[in-house]
């Protein structure tokens, strides 16, 4: 029996330094729905929950988050409004890459 069986990703909680910046940045930029609990930011896509809580990183804690976004039509929106050009993707589709308030690296891509 593979080990890794029935174990699917749930939440991910990552600290920032600006909580409310950071609310404005996934609200604001990238256009998906959060709930704001107090100090922290709560975001589900499905059956799996980023979570934000104040609480500065530090460096030993980066991570890169990739999120698929559902057509090229919403990545050639999000682009516009950071400014960036996409690109084409290893493996087909297309992606570009943003850096959020505390500069976690995000990589949106359509398939």
């Amino acid at each position: 029996m593979d080990a890794t069986q029935g174990i699917v990703p749930a939440e991910l909680t990552l600290g920032v330094a600006d909580i409310d910046a950071t609310e404005r940045f996934y609200r604001d930029v990238l256009g998906v729905e959060l709930v704001r609990h107090g100090d922290s930011v709560r975001i589900t896509f499905g059956k799996f929950t980023l979570v934000f809580e104040h609480a500065p990183p530090t460096t030993r804690a980066k991570f890169e988050l990739a999120l698929r976004v559902r057509d090229t039509a919403a990545l050639d929106v999000i682009a516009k409004r950071v400014g960036a050009t996409t690109y084409d993707r290893d493996g087909g589709g297309r992606a570009l890459f943003v850096s959020d308030p505390d500069h976690y690296t995000i990589e949106l891509f359509a398939r």
